[in-house]
């Protein structure tokens, strides 16, 4: 044991050690979150608490990080949820394409610098701790909160690209949460809106959902996020329907005992309904320690005091004991001090704009997206310069925040209509809601009845985002819109930022290319396909069906 660690665990009063092992996210709670930090109440701030009711621009959020910094009488953990880069959080960064695009790759080197990249732009702005990457088996086609958010549905390669992202993060500084323990890949129900259940025996579970952590812990991964996901055959018969996150089997006898995971358990938001729900502010934050977590995501709709003086009460009151506060707040500093966040050094804003600026992050941002596209089908590629009318669908919740991560979903399709521009002298577009309405509807209708255009494309934005109904699928009014095309021109062309599982509600598209997310790197390489700039080499990293099964891919 270093001793400058003991020296540290001695300097710390009780609250303060509890205080290590919450991460303080209270959006309309930043007043009393800065008054806690002066009092020593805090030891880790979450990016949500700074981005949504303020700036999001660089110089602020520093500001704001230096300001916590200064204040705090302990060593203060900054978390951030960047699954996709610092740019899901902020007005800056580089954006990534998603983590099954990068399955699609099949790329080594390439997850190493995603990796890499992400947490050099996190720890220029201070967080040292990443909510990255999902290791979750997407085994279920209908999953509405995973799909595109994992690497892919074969552990193989979710392990072999994983460890290299794990890998690159832990290498520039910042512990990463692979998540979500034990697996969120076989679910129907997001979790944020209520809780899951997963009926897998034993047996299945150690050789899929469970196997992505029992590869990656002995290769030195430092950090698991856990899910509020109910798995009865891993609770222990006295324990009764308890979810993952509260169950000390789970958490302690499999994952330290069994597992021999030695790094940092930090609890998935105790705002998700699955949850809060189900147990309260306090009772959740309390039984998530007892289960053995050392952080715990605070519910941001309460006071963080509250979530505070559940847990120093029941410390008081013996219920959880001493030694455990101390063993994870040894765990704790013992990775601060390893990733050299022990100490509260302001941040110079000027250094940190380098870095999450730099044009190395975007061209390797740019040749994952590249890399990832894959053709569908092939009818009439590539596309030439006649005259072509864009159909593209229009979400509602673009330009809201998304609930419980603190940014802005960002609506793409003007950027695709001003990037077709390039390739295109005669373009028209058309947005559609999508739910299409009978308006939408009739303007393509209309706009399709003379059979004017030499091109058609249909591209549509298909959003994995909790709390969305229908997330990570698209309506039947928009299926019958999508055939409705097909119908009256026999080249029309499908482009799809998002999930390919859509594909699983319809017939074969003359002409379909994915892309597996909005990326605005993903839109410009899906134009370099459709154009003929660059071939597709992406392969399926899931099975969608019996047409697209994982590695289909046309060049």
């Amino acid at each position: 044991m270093d001793s400058s660690i003991e020296k540290r665990m001695d300097q710390l009063t009780l609250e303060q050690k509890i205080a290590q092992m919450i991460v303080v996210r209270g959006h309309d709670f930043a007043q009393k979150a800065g008054q806690m930090n002066a009092e020593g109440r805090i030891g880790a701030v979450g990016a949500v608490l700074f981005t949504t009711k303020g700036s999001r621009q660089l110089e602020d959020v520093v500001s704001w990080i230096n300001e916590f910094k200064s204040a705090a009488s302990a060593p203060l953990l900054f978390y951030l949820d960047a699954k996709n880069g610092i740019a899901d959080a902020f007005h800056l960064g580089t954006s990534f394409p998603s983590l099954m695009a990068l399955g699609a790759t099949r790329s080594k080197e390439l997850a190493f610098k995603m990796g890499s990249c992400i947490a050099k732009e996190a720890r220029a702005l201070g967080f040292g701790m990443v909510s990255n990457t999902v290791v979750d088996v997407n085994s279920n086609p209908d999953n509405p909160i995973i799909n595109t958010r994992a690497i892919s549905d074969r552990v193989e390669l979710i392990v072999e690209l994983a460890a290299e992202i794990i890998r690159g993060m832990q290498e520039a500084g910042v512990v990463p949460t692979a998540k979500h323990f034990p697996g969120h890949g076989d679910t129907q129900v997001d979790s944020h809106v209520a809780m899951p259940m997963v009926e897998r025996d034993k047996d299945y579970l150690m050789e899929v959902d469970l196997k992505p952590y029992r590869e990656l812990i002995p290769k030195g991964l430092m950090g698991i996020m856990t899910a509020h996901i109910l798995y009865p055959a891993l609770l222990a018969p006295d324990e009764g329907k308890v979810p993952a996150t509260l169950s000390r089997t789970i958490m302690t006898d499999l994952l330290r005992d069994v597992f021999g995971f030695q790094g940092l358990l930090i609890s998935d938001s105790l705002t998700m309904r699955g949850i809060k729900t189900h147990y309260g502010i306090e009772r959740s934050a309390v039984l998530a320690v007892k289960a053995g977590h050392d952080l715990i995501l605070q519910d941001y709709e309460s006071d963080p005091a509250i979530t505070f003086k559940a847990l120093y009460d029941a410390v008081q009151a013996g219920e959880i004991a001493i030694g455990q506060i101390e063993s994870s707040v040894r765990r704790i500093l013992q990775v601060k001090h390893r990733f050299n966040l022990l100490h509260n050094d302001p941040i110079d804003w000027k250094e940190a704009m380098n870095i999450v600026n730099c044009p190395e992050h975007a061209a390797i941002a740019a040749e994952i997206a590249d890399k990832s596209v894959t053709v569908l089908e092939n009818a009439s590629l590539p596309l030439t310069n006649k005259k072509t009318l864009l159909i593209a669908t229009v979400g509602a919740e673009e330009g809201m925040e998304a609930e419980d991560l603190g940014y802005v979903v960002k609506g793409k399709s003007a950027y695709l209509h001003n990037r077709m521009m390039k390739y295109i002298s005669e373009l028209e577009m058309i947005a559609v809601k999508e739910y299409p309405t009978e308006e939408d509807i009739a303007k393509v209708r209309r706009a399709m009845t003379d059979n004017r255009y030499d091109h058609v494309i249909y591209a549509t934005f298909v959003r994995v985002l909790s709390y969305k109904e229908g997330s990570g699928t698209v309506p039947q009014s928009q299926l019958e819109l999508i055939s409705f095309i097909q119908d009256r021109h026999a080249d029309a062309a499908m482009l799809i930022f998002g999930s390919p599982y859509i594909m699983r509600k319809m017939s074969p598209y003359p002409n379909c290319i994915c892309a597996y997310g909005d990326c605005v790197y993903s839109i410009d390489a899906v134009l370099k396909v459709l154009y003929g700039t660059i071939k597709a080499t992406g392969k399926l990293p899931v099975t969608v069906n019996e047409n697209y099964q994982f590695g289909y891919g046309l060049s």
